[in-house]
């Protein structure tokens, strides 16, 4: 999954996340621009991001709308990143898009490179390989349970 408490948006996961959303707090700084949509600062201070717990329930299925359910389920299997810059909160999900099959050729691509680049050992219990495995898995995961 995400690194824990990483600092602003996640920029170095196997998983696709979308961009950052205000959330709340103050309201975010705006650029002074003429003639153009001012636009949110980086975030940079670190908050810790939602997780799911072992005896936490989901929501009866006839309780809420099929869409909301999904999206639901779908921020439980990677919560999303959320984290304050100057009293500002902000949020990153998961991206949603749809997978194709040149995204799961490139996923596996980018696991191997990560794989060499982080020198992860190809036998016996590797603390980087597992990472990287998890990241893959609750990738794949993700996108197989999106909503057709």
């Amino acid at each position: 999954m995400a690194s824990g408490g990483a600092p602003g948006p996640i920029t170095d996961s196997l998983i696709k996340y979308d961009t950052p959303v205000f959330a709340g707090g103050a309201p975010p700084p705006r650029k002074k621009t003429v003639g153009a949509a001012a636009g949110a600062a980086s975030p940079m201070m670190a908050t810790k991001s939602g997780t799911m717990g072992r005896g936490a329930k989901l929501p009866p299925v006839e309780a809420k709308p099929q869409v909301l359910q999904s999206e639901e389920i779908l921020n439980q299997i990677i919560p999303p990143h959320e984290w304050s810059q100057e009293g500002s909160t902000w949020v990153q999900k998961a991206s949603s898009a749809p997978a194709t099959r040149l995204d799961v050729i490139t996923l596996q691509d980018q696991l191997d490179t990560k794989l060499k680049e982080r020198q992860a050992r190809e036998t016996g219990i590797c603390p980087i390989r597992q990472e990287l495995y998890a990241q893959t898995f609750g990738s794949l995961l993700f996108a197989s349970h999106l909503p057709s």
